[in-house]
């Protein structure tokens, strides 16, 4: 929220400066998307209850019960449909959710990237939807976390679908705005037949 209200802020400030129109749309677009990563970070990356130890800090004083910060966390390099398969665990619904979960939470990543940049297309997608996790689980183990194989391939499910997604919206969105700005070939004969009658 904090993180939305500065970039809001500053946003408005360097638009005004350089004199450029503010599209409503657009910059919430971008606003709801500085959101939603400054929370992704928060969720993904840092330690568990990390903003409520920050909390218990500041204001009850127990710095003394906050765990480190930096630790090196575990690791799984084996999918579950590979322990699934082999009879090793059995996918119940708590799994499921986990899996579920991991694809939903980067699916607004995707989907926010048409209409915040165009330097991400169809080529380069799959690339980003590797690289984004791949970086964030990392961090991860550097925060005493876990890097997991599962989370890495839901991750890049999720990207990738929404990005697909939020990329047809946009077409259709551009197709309806070019269809209203072309006059319709029905109107075309009588704007000429009007120019004939006025230079007659």
């Amino acid at each position: 929220m904090i993180a939305g209200i500065i970039y809001a802020v500053v946003r408005f400030v360097k638009r005004k400066r350089k004199d450029c129109p503010i599209r409503l749309l657009d910059e919430t677009i971008k606003l709801l998307f500085v959101c939603y990563l400054t929370g992704l970070i928060s969720l993904v990356v840092l330690p568990a209850n990390f903003w409520l130890h920050i909390y218990d800090g500041i204001f009850l004083g127990w710095w003394n019960e906050m765990p480190p910060i930096f630790s090196f966390g575990g690791f799984n390099l084996v999918p579950t449909i590979i322990k699934t398969l082999s009879g090793e665990i059995v996918i119940g619904s708590w799994i499921k959710t986990m899996l579920i979960g991991n694809v939903a939470m980067f699916l607004p990543l995707g989907f926010f990237l048409p209409f915040v940049t165009e330097k991400v297309n169809k080529k380069n997608i799959y690339a980003v939807a590797v690289v984004v996790p791949s970086i964030a689980e990392l961090l991860q183990m550097i925060f005493g976390r876990s890097l997991d194989v599962d989370d890495l391939i839901c991750n890049f499910i999720g990207i990738a679908a929404g990005f697909f997604i939020g990329l047809a919206i946009r077409n259709i969105k551009g197709k309806n705005k070019t269809n209203n700005e072309m006059p319709t070939t029905r109107s075309l004969p009588k704007t000429v037949e009007k120019q004939k009658e006025k230079s007659s």
